[in-house]
């Protein structure tokens, strides 16, 4: 394949569906990053050139102008989707679409469709009970909603992210009554239990914050390369446990625990450094290394008689303090 070739499909992909858009000189931009080098002119001629063959449009009502694939139009797919990758994006829409934005479901829809149309054609050609009914996934917990995310903004933190430029947000903090104005360094985007989470840089200061993508009311991505602290790593700062919200470092954890929340911790280890020894009793005693988080309180307590912590002794009596507390409430119904 030629360099022009994979430079237009590249060019392509980058292009995102109405109501979004992108212009050509986050276009060239991109491109640079893979390693295309082109002019804006260019750019401009193939995208005239393929809107003449594709359903591609051009937000022409005001500078800079903004291209984008018509909403309706189908997916671009270059091998066609095979009955493996159809399988994939049907798990992916059944998993994900639960607790992905909207902007995002809307976005990743012609791709469901055609491997729902992919799974049914399967279906009559072989006679089969559909993979529709064959599978499903189910959440833990009760089955909360996820908090809205403005598609404006969404469109701005990812592009931002994908630049590597800064952004310009209005952001409500937890509890404020009034909204806070940043400019801010976005490092990565983490999703979690339904919460889009940033790490990011506030300003000149260098340590590192985490902000919300739904209290986000307003982003706009500025034309201003961003500076990526030379230590920060996304892997690095999730192991660190911020994401657990952390209240106290590493400890090691003993507990007398009940049969079958051992069992459950014989699959599912709490840690790599985790250690059962059964009791004369039938009970087990949990030995582990972990961090001390708000998270693993609150695991312990969703528990209740079934683990009894043992150490470390100020945990200990953090969970005793909770649970008389608890106690009092009840006795005064």
């Amino acid at each position: 394949m030629s360099d022009t070739v994979m430079r237009q499909w590249q060019m392509l992909r980058m292009v995102p569906r109405g109501p979004s858009k992108i212009g050509t000189t986050d276009i060239k931009q991109g491109l640079a990053a893979e390693g295309f080098e082109v002019t804006q002119r260019t750019i401009q001629r193939d995208l005239e050139k393929f809107s003449t063959i594709f359903p591609l449009e051009c937000d022409d009502r005001s500078k800079p102008y903004g291209w984008y694939w018509s909403k309706d139009s189908g997916t671009l797919d270059i091998p066609g989707m095979d009955s493996h990758t159809a399988l994939a994006f049907y798990l992916a829409e059944q998993h994900l679409a639960p607790i992905l934005p909207r902007e995002t479901v809307k976005q990743l829809s012609p791709h469901f469709l055609t491997a729902r149309n992919m799974l049914n054609k399967l279906q009559k050609e072989t006679g089969a009970t559909a993979w529709a009914d064959k599978v499903r996934v189910l959440r833990q917990g009760p089955d909360l909603s996820t908090p809205d995310v403005k598609p404006e903004v969404q469109h701005e933190v990812y592009t931002a992210l994908l630049l590597n430029r800064l952004l310009d947000v209005e952001y409500k903090p937890r509890g404020a009554k009034e909204t806070k104005s940043y400019t801010i360094t976005p490092l990565g985007l983490v999703l979690k239990n339904g919460i889009f989470y940033l790490p990011c840089t506030i300003g000149d200061y260098t340590d590192i914050r985490l902000l919300t993508l739904h209290r986000l009311l307003s982003a706009i991505k500025l034309d201003i390369p961003a500076t990526i602290p030379k230590s920060f790593n996304l892997d690095n700062y999730i192991a660190s446990g911020e994401l657990n919200f952390e209240v106290g470092s590493e400890i090691t954890l003993k507990a007398i625990i009940s049969r079958d929340v051992a069992f459950h911790l014989g699959e599912r280890q709490l840690s790599p450094k985790q250690k059962l020894t059964e009791q004369p009793d039938g009970s087990y005693k949990l030995e582990a290394k972990v961090l001390e988080t708000s998270e693993l309180r609150f695991w312990l307590r969703g528990y209740d008689e079934e683990v009894e912590v043992l150490e470390p002794q100020e945990l200990r009596n953090k969970l005793y303090e909770s649970a008389k507390s608890l106690v009092s409430k009840y006795e005064n119904l």
